[in-house]
């Protein structure tokens, strides 16, 4: 394997809800089963020397559309897991700086707000490794957002520094390497939009509750023999 390991990964989880339809158990089940790939995938990404891994858990749309009743469990879920990320051996041994973008702060319940402002806030500090999640996100609207801002501001002229300035990742680098589960070859509502324009993609079969540290390790394998151009 090449050791051009990129800098930062962000992954598209798809596939819960079909590996629960496939294995005959709840979507809830399935959703349980893509933290255990969450949890195997972030610590070895950190292993492998990935700065910083962006993971994708919810969109707008999961939030709208889908039943009052599974939203509400991916909320106790969201809770109980930034909970035990704020009491992490490994992501203060590892300095591991915890940030959350989307809509989340308005959406969310209390209890799961809570839990995830107290994971961002004990390692606030921190500035070795960085895992970012995106909540009630799509890259759309975070783009919409950023203009009207721009707009509001009365910028007289938009360039590449002003529209990064006014993104929820205006402190993130750019993504290196996108990965998407569930066989989908496409990146949905505009994920992460403007960081990933020079990103290298990688689609897999697999759903993500069987996602693991194998596969992982096979799309850096893949990204560190693909020559980048970026133009030239």
């Amino acid at each position: 394997m090449s050791g051009n390991v990129p800098r930062h990964v962000a992954i598209i989880p798809d596939g819960n809800r079909r590996w629960a339809k496939e294995h005959r158990v709840t979507a809830f089940k399935g959703h349980e089963k893509g933290i255990g790939a969450f949890e195997r995938v972030a610590w070895h990404a950190n292993k492998r020397g990935v700065e910083h891994l962006s993971l994708w858990g919810m969109s707008i749309d999961n939030f709208t559309k889908r039943s009052v009743e599974e939203v509400a469990w991916l909320q106790r879920i969201f809770r109980t897991e930034f909970k035990k990320l704020a009491k992490s051996k490994d992501i203060h041994e590892r300095q591991t700086r915890i940030s959350v973008f989307g809509r989340w702060q308005e959406l969310f319940s209390v209890s799961a707000k809570k839990a995830i402002s107290e994971a961002m806030n004990v390692t606030k500090d921190y500035d070795k490794n960085y895992l970012n999640f995106f909540l009630a996100y799509n890259g759309t609207d975070e783009m919409l957002q950023a203009i009207q801002y721009i707009v509001d501001g009365g910028s007289k002229k938009v360039t590449a520094d002003v529209i990064k300035k006014h993104l929820y990742t205006r402190d993130l680098p750019a993504v290196d390497l996108v990965i998407r589960t569930a066989g989908e070859p496409h990146l949905s509502a505009g994920f992460m939009m403007w960081d990933v324009a020079n990103a290298q993609l990688y689609f897999t079969d697999k759903y993500w509750p069987d996602f693991d540290e194998e596969e992982f390790d096979k799309a850096l394998g893949e990204y560190g023999e693909r020559e980048r151009r970026k133009g030239r």
